[in-house]
């Protein structure tokens, strides 16, 4: 294989890391240095937004996968239909 295409895993996960820091240290300068207006009380929890949208994403996977249940069509679906089987 070319070795301009292989994958720079290294590479890949430090800077990954020095995102992670550099967005771990945006995110407490804002949290300090900026006045939050909210509406509810429960909003002025740490890291409440952030596990708002984990659990929103993750009600979201699960009415998508029982959703499954009632959509799915056979295999040969659109072949029966050809043939008028349906």
């Amino acid at each position: 294989m070319n070795k301009l295409r292989t994958y720079p895993r290294s590479q890949f996960w430090k800077l990954y890391y020095a995102c992670l820091v550099v967005s771990l240290i945006l995110d407490l300068f804002w949290l300090y240095t900026h006045v939050f207006h909210y509406h509810f009380s429960f909003q002025y929890l740490p890291q409440f937004f952030a596990l708002f949208g984990l659990f929103g994403c993750m009600l979201l996977i699960l009415i998508a996968k029982g959703m499954g249940i009632f959509i799915v069509v056979d295999e040969d679906y659109y072949q029966k239909k050809s043939r008028g089987l349906n």
